[in-house]
């Protein structure tokens, strides 16, 4: 609904400096240029965001279901705690090595430039703050989404919405690129769905881990030859 509103404003705003009486050259003409570049990614965004939330109705209402999974409270919690902790380990990594290489080119900066230290503690010092408190924001909301009262998980052979979170590879350039059954190093089973979905310059990777119920071990086999089969 949020792009389905910038939409309809930004297409109102093609035609607004006119209807206020502004002329094209005093700034009407960028307005409307402006509002059209918005209207099309609205329009784009918005048909994007319609065709996933049919996509999601359908497979709520079990149209093409592999399982429906509801989790007991300890399972739930259990997968919350790890799910957090690998989250942390990933985004510590990532942020880490972000900081160092922005630590080595304000080194390099440095040196050619002597007499911007506090320029230079500024910016990248500034840069490496940002990063971190992005990563802990995200680490956060990783967990908020994956707070209790979200302990269900529906799979079919096209996405799975686990922790209120849609993961679909069909569609707008998405593909599927692995999914396994794990058993090492994990308090249950869990089925593992790798996608990637297209970028500006390349293709971004996202993992899906998925626990087995107690009892479920069988199904989860069965889901994991269905959807190789199938992809």
């Amino acid at each position: 609904m949020i792009w389905l509103a910038i939409t309809l404003i930004s297409i109102i705003a093609i035609f607004a400096p006119y209807s206020f009486g502004m002329d094209g050259p005093d700034g009407g003409f960028a307005i409307s240029f402006a509002a059209i570049v918005f209207a099309i990614i609205g329009v784009v965004v918005t048909i994007m965001y319609f065709r996933r939330a049919g996509a999601l109705d359908n497979m709520v209402k079990g149209e093409n279901l592999l399982a429906h999974w509801i989790y007991t409270p300890d399972e739930w919690q259990k997968y919350i705690e790890e799910e957090f902790a690998e989250d942390r380990a990933a985004k510590t990594r990532l942020f880490t090595m972000v900081a160092v290489i922005s630590v080595v080119i304000g080194v390099g900066f440095y040196l050619f430039h002597r007499d911007d230290l506090m320029f230079t503690l500024v910016i990248f010092g500034g840069l490496i703050v940002l990063i971190g408190f992005v990563a802990f924001l995200s680490i956060m909301l990783h967990r908020f989404q994956n707070r209790p009262g979200a302990s269900e998980v529906y799979i079919s052979r096209d996405g799975v919405y686990l922790s209120r979170q849609f993961h679909t590879w069909q569609g707008m350039g998405a593909c599927l690129e692995d999914v396994r059954y794990k058993e090492e190093n994990t308090f249950r089973p869990r089925l593992e769905f790798e996608y990637s979905t297209p970028g500006k310059d390349m293709r971004y990777y996202e993992t899906v881990r998925v626990p087995v119920p107690f009892g479920k071990e069988e199904e989860a086999r069965k889901i994991l030859e269905e959807i190789k089969a199938t992809h």
